[in-house]
């Protein structure tokens, strides 16, 4: 009785190396489910091309703002991967970010959000006041239609 000896096809991910999970598929089980998830979110082509270049650049999924590596499964991590429009409410920049980042920057600008943390950091650690700002996307709690005055 002779054994047969399988070879083993190391196939690699066309988007970011690592090895496949099937001899069948072009991607790796993370870049399987961004793409899933991609297309869920039901972005445009371009905007897609935009997201895999970055997964090609940095070799793997990393937040855009703390280049922090990014988990793509588990949801209930702060590291959870989510999509984040870098100016609010604008689709056409649109960046890959963790969870509770995103949910520290909701509708600010990331100049805003940069301003308002130093301004913090500078509240807490040097005793300076805060200078009160126009938020630009801040929406919350007025009716549609209306914006900042």
């Amino acid at each position: 009785m002779k054994k047969k000896i399988k070879k083993k096809i190391k196939k690699k991910c066309c988007m970011c190396g690592k090895p496949v999970f099937s001899l069948k598929s072009i991607y790796c089980r993370d870049c399987s489910h961004f793409s899933a998830r991609m297309s869920d979110e039901r972005f445009p082509p371009e905007i897609r091309e935009q997201l895999w270049a970055s997964v090609r650049l940095n070799r793997g999924f990393f937040c855009n703002y703390t280049h922090q590596k990014l988990n793509v499964f588990d949801y209930k991590s702060p590291y959870f991967l989510e999509f984040d429009h870098v100016i609010p409410h604008n689709p056409k920049h649109i960046v890959m970010t963790s969870s509770w980042f995103n949910e520290i920057k909701g509708d600010m600008s990331i100049n805003e959000l940069w301003r308002s943390v130093a301004q913090l950091f500078n509240f807490q650690f040097k005793g300076i006041p805060i200078k009160k700002k126009k938020f630009h996307y801040w929406f919350r709690l007025q009716p549609p239609g209306t914006k900042n005055k």
